[in-house]
């Protein structure tokens, strides 16, 4: 194999490790500032019904996604995984902001049983990404204590993956067998 080729690999895999890990501390932190603050409450309805005020004392995981993004489209079979083991513990909610007659066929598509709430106008979205342009897909993770432990603005590849940035997030997740 080309050194050269290798070379070029590992400067890519080094940046893109640089670009997604948090430079010391939470995931979002310095790039969101929604990071350590206080999460914006909210109440939705949709395929379910979600409040933040009904999460109260328990971690959430708030996932911001569109009908037209295949990234958003994986994560939420990825946090359909995750809600099926932890669910009991952590709540988990996904906001779509626009066309809502095509979720109900996403949905049902991939299985998810987790709320998925309209957001129209994105107001509640605009409230947690304090951005002037959108992203997608866009999660939010909310500690026991109410406040924006992390975000994460990529596609969560795999559960591992979404359990390391809960942990780097500081929210601790039992494992599924301490969950009896």
């Amino acid at each position: 194999m080309d050194l050269r080729l290798v070379g070029l690999v590992l400067v890519i895999l080094l940046g893109a490790g640089l670009l997604l890990s948090p430079p010391g501390g939470r995931p979002g932190e310095g790039t969101f500032p929604i990071v350590g603050q206080q999460a914006p409450p909210f109440s939705l309805s949709g395929r379910g019904d979600f409040t933040t005020a009904g999460a109260v004392g328990k971690p959430i995981v708030i996932a911001f996604w569109t009908t037209w993004c295949g990234a958003c489209k994986h994560d939420l079979v990825v946090l359909e995984e995750f809600h099926r083991l932890y669910g009991s513990e952590v709540a988990v909610v996904g906001v779509c902001p626009e066309r809502w007659p095509e979720v109900a066929a996403i949905v049902a598509e991939r299985g998810i049983t987790f709320p998925i709430v309209y957001d129209p106008g994105a107001a509640v979205t605009r409230r947690y990404q304090l951005a002037d342009n959108l992203r997608y897909p866009f999660t939010a993770f909310v500690n026991e204590q109410g406040e924006v432990a992390g975000v994460w603005a990529v596609m969560i590849r795999d559960l591992d993956h979404l359990l390391e940035v809960l942990r780097q997030s500081g929210i601790a997740i039992p494992a599924p067998a301490d969950l009896r």
